[in-house]
């Protein structure tokens, strides 16, 4: 019983995230048909266009996405992968990578500084489908510099 309420709830929170972006999304409109693809900044400063992994805190960092397959990548990009956490036991450089999978929203385009005519997302959501680390909540948002380094 506490899975399918569980489920339920986890259900409920992700039609409530797809509302909220369905209506950014509604709210930026179709880009035009010139116009580049909103891009990820990676830690290095560049621009990534459906990337396969990202590091959220730039290494030497503790948790990074992996294996991400996205299936939409407009002004707002929604993609799955795995979150992998060092555990840092005894220490982080001795320590194991646990997985988690996670669903991946990458919203808030806007313009990206230095790069006229291009934009970024400056924000990422990522929400937890299965077990999750310690007392982390279902769902996580982050802002996401524009240069690269946080």
């Amino acid at each position: 019983m506490r899975l399918i309420r569980a489920r339920v709830a986890l259900a409920s929170g992700l039609v409530a995230v797809a509302a909220t972006v369905a209506g950014v999304v509604l709210a930026a409109g179709p880009a035009s048909a010139g116009s580049s693809q909103v891009v990820l900044v990676n830690c290095s400063g560049d621009g990534q266009v459906r990337p396969a992994g990202y590091d959220i805190g730039c290494m030497p960092s503790s948790e990074l996405v992996t294996g991400l397959k996205w299936t939409s990548w407009r002004s707002v990009a929604f993609g799955s992968g795995v979150l992998e956490v060092n555990d840092c036991t005894p220490t982080c450089a001795q320590g194991t990578y646990i997985k988690y999978p996670i669903l991946m929203v990458l919203w808030r385009a806007g313009p990206w500084p230095k790069h006229p005519g291009q934009e970024y997302f400056s924000r990422l959501t990522w929400i937890f489908t299965g077990n999750r680390p310690g007392r982390v909540p279902a769902a996580q948002t982050f802002t996401l510099p524009s240069s690269g380094q946080p």
